[in-house]
């Protein structure tokens, strides 16, 4: 099959064609175009939320930035890495799993849903009329209709509706103050 060398989403086998693909770069760019079509066909808001790097609640010290990016490629560095600095979701984007979140709830790598609220966090400010929305906080939790799950009705939900929480990550970093080497633990 000779793939052309632009994709017009309109139409088939692109309008609802799923990509499988084992390259990240590809993936992102791809589920950012399906996105911004979703936007455009659905007339949802986009929210955008950037990742936080926090010791203790609060933002990092410089000396705590300098660690966090001098860091080797542990383990615990790696997950961090995996996560995105930055989020774009909307009101029915589909979603895929991508971990083994419950295995006898059936939420599982390669379980597919739809978002269907986003949550916002308590303090954030109110929505205006712009289609994009650049947040201040993560999201709170975002409610996701999976395509099959054993999950039982949650009271005030709809059937296979769960409440997604934003994922973070921990890593220890040794940051240098007043001469005096100091553990501290982040959290992306």
């Amino acid at each position: 099959m000779k793939f052309p060398l632009s994709v017009n989403f309109q139409s088939e086998p692109w309008k609802h064609a799923a990509l499988v693909t084992p390259c990240h770069a590809v993936h992102k760019l791809w589920n950012e175009s399906a996105i911004w079509k979703w936007c455009g066909e659905s007339g949802e808001w986009l929210f955008i939320c950037t990742a936080e790097n926090r010791v203790r609640g609060r933002e990092l010290a410089l000396a705590e930035h300098y660690c966090v990016a001098a860091c080797g490629k542990t383990e615990k560095w790696q997950k961090c890495k995996d996560l995105p600095w930055e989020i774009e979701l909307v009101k029915g984007m589909k979603v895929l799993v991508t971990d083994n979140v419950e295995m006898d709830l059936d939420v599982t790598n390669g379980t597919h849903g739809e978002i269907v609220d986003i949550i916002l966090h308590p303090e954030e400010l109110p929505i205006g009329n712009e289609p994009i929305i650049w947040l201040k906080y993560l999201p709170t939790y975002i409610l996701v209709k999976l395509a099959c799950t054993q999950a039982s009705r949650l009271e005030g939900l709809d059937e296979a509706v769960i409440p997604a929480e934003v994922a973070s990550t921990t890593m220890q970093i040794k940051v240098q103050v007043d001469g005096k080497w100091i553990k501290c633990t982040v959290r992306h």
